[in-house]
């Protein structure tokens, strides 16, 4: 994470809530209370908000998230992944499509800022550098720092870019994602997995 210009309260803020830099463009974290999500999207210029939980409206974070990220004129994204479920096609594909299309800098956050949103943060990696950021892409699903601790069902997510190396085929993530993805070698792949 780049602390360099950081105030000593964004500093605390982004300890607290996880926040880190994945690449130029995109920034990770994970669900912040209260109002602190303004400080740090507006001292980092985001410009789109990607919630991994998809929408929750009955919760009581999401209708305050949305209308913070709405009152700084931010996009605000519901682009859904499952932690403890292998992703659906369409769950790739429409986060995929978010990564090519929204204004950046862009801010991916789940729940604990650790698990889905390492896999989104991996996703955003190979979509935008390509098979090559394919050592980049397991650095995010690391215990530190991001705290990516995961639970046997969980396990899979580690294994995800292992998986599209071994079957990519030289195609990119996304046209990978629309024709080719299967969840049978990836369920061997991860031994747990479920859909």
């Amino acid at each position: 994470m780049e602390n360099v210009h950081l105030s000593p309260w964004h500093f605390v803020l982004a300890r607290a809530y996880n926040w880190h830099r994945v690449d130029d463009g995109l920034f990770r974290s994970a669900q912040m209370y209260g109002g602190h999500i303004q400080p740090l999207l507006k001292h980092h210029g985001v410009a789109t908000v990607i919630n991994l939980r998809g929408a929750n409206p009955n919760s009581t974070w999401y209708h305050p998230e949305r209308a913070a990220c709405e009152a700084l004129g931010i996009t605000y994204l519901d682009r859904p992944l499952h932690s403890r479920r292998l992703p659906k096609q369409e769950m790739l594909v429409g986060l995929l499509e978010a990564f090519q299309s929204a204004a950046r800098p862009m801010l991916i956050k789940c729940s604990g800022g650790a698990d889905r949103t390492a896999l989104a943060a991996a996703l955003f990696l190979l979509h935008s550098r390509g098979a090559a950021a394919l050592p980049q892409a397991r650095r995010q699903m690391a215990l530190l720092p991001y705290l990516h601790l995961p639970k046997r069902y969980q396990r899979w997510i580690r294994r995800f870019p292992d998986f599209f190396e071994a079957v990519h085929d030289g195609r990119d993530i996304k046209e990978w994602a629309q024709r080719m993805l299967s969840p049978g070698p990836l369920r061997c792949m991860a031994g747990s997995g479920r859909l």
